[in-house]
């Protein structure tokens, strides 16, 4: 069976070390992980707590439905995000694009559960060939 896609368009916390090019020049240049924290605590109470209550929920999905779900975690701000955002028309974060053709945005984790069942069910009943 092959995995169902999930997509998940949010706002991200974006660090320099996440850019290869970035973490070269740093390293390079001896400038250590301090800065990297100083950069998380920049950023509003309430979009770490979005990321961490995000981050739980992602490790949730991941050992309910294992090798059946494959997740691609999408920054909204970003261009694949600006794009998905217009294309889905997603005006509040985060937002779940299944197998590219449902979208739920919010935090109803068991509609979203209710979803993806929804797909794994369909693929399931498919006839190879």
């Amino acid at each position: 069976m092959k995995p169902i896609l999930l997509e998940i368009v949010t706002k991200g916390i974006t660090l320099f070390d996440q850019c290869s090019h970035c973490k070269v020049l740093f390293d390079e240049a001896g400038i250590d992980k301090k800065i990297y924290q100083k950069e998380i605590e920049d950023y509003p109470s309430e979009l770490k707590e979005e990321s961490i209550k995000l981050s739980q929920w992602i490790r949730e999905l991941i050992h309910l439905y294992r090798h059946r779900l494959l997740i691609k975690l999408i920054d909204a701000q970003s261009f694949l995000g600006f794009y998905k955002s217009l294309r889905y028309r997603i005006r509040t974060y985060p937002s779940f694009i299944v197998e590219g053709r449902e979208v739920y945005s919010g935090w109803e984790k068991e509609r979203v559960e209710e979803i993806i069942d929804k797909y794994i069910k369909f693929s399931s009943l498919k006839v190879p060939g």
